[in-house]
């Protein structure tokens, strides 16, 4: 599968885990979403936890099952004043708005980041 501006072939690793057995839900598509126990994961991150993969369904009960892709290339909204930077090793943390990732603020987060969309907010990580 092409993917980027360039393009090249990649490939994906996606793995089926759940949300929280209690509590609130609400996990969007395309959310950063942290580990939260064996399998389970929650988008209800603070800032500079570690971002364990992207969600790639909804979710707003407790205990469904939910498809998170932990390898291949990830688009995130990002927030901070501090845009994460495309240099081979920085990668990304969790924010603490839900879903969305930011720059570490110190050391190295998840992934390596291939580009960055100021204009949008996004970034592109490989996981």
């Amino acid at each position: 599968m092409a993917f980027g501006d360039i393009g090249g072939v990649l490939t994906e690793l996606v793995i089926t885990c759940k949300t929280p057995d209690s509590g609130p839900v609400s996990i969007a598509k395309g959310d950063a979403v942290k580990l939260a126990g064996p399998y389970t994961v929650t988008n209800d991150t603070s800032a500079g936890d570690s971002v364990f993969g992207e969600a790639l369904a909804g979710a707003a009960v407790n205990g469904a099952a939910i498809p998170v892709k932990v390898r291949g290339v990830s688009v995130f909204q990002y927030e901070g004043e501090t845009p994460p930077v495309v240099d081979g090793v920085a990668g990304v943390v969790a924010a603490a708005t839900s879903g969305k990732v930011m720059a570490p603020a110190t050391g190295n987060g998840t992934g390596i980041n291939l580009k960055v969309d100021t204009a949008a907010g996004l970034v592109h990580v490989l996981l």
